[in-house]
């Protein structure tokens, strides 16, 4: 690119901005594509461990509830069956989420990588 100043202290000074402006890009490369490839993923982990911490957790309440109404009214029964029921279906939704999240994170780091190779 030809230079449009012909005084050499502007020279000097778009030279060093542009140069700038490229560091600057090249930091902002690294910042996205460490964080898709390290800090998302390792979040939807933490998310993930504590989603199936509270279905083992849940799965076990459920199980004592169920040997304890074991005498109880069938009414009763049928109310813990369907709360266990509604925890499941949490517990799937939570699932679906921490998946959809990981697999958006891999998509972003893919075309990050495509622009990497493009020059964008």
């Amino acid at each position: 690119m030809s230079n449009p100043f012909q005084d050499p202290g502007a020279s000097k000074l778009l030279s060093r901005v542009r140069e700038d402006i490229s560091l600057l890009r090249g930091d902002v490369t690294k910042l996205l594509t460490y964080t898709t490839r390290y800090t998302l993923p390792k979040g939807a982990r933490e998310l993930a461990g504590t989603a199936r911490q509270g279905l083992l957790d849940g799965r076990s309440y459920a199980a004592q509830h169920l040997r304890s109404i074991g005498s109880s009214a069938p009414r009763q029964a049928a109310g813990v069956v369907a709360g266990a029921a509604i925890v499941g279906l949490l517990a799937v939704g939570v699932y679906a989420l921490c998946k959809s999240e990981r697999a958006r994170a891999a998509r972003l780091a893919e075309e990050d990588e495509a622009m990497d190779e493009i020059g964008i």
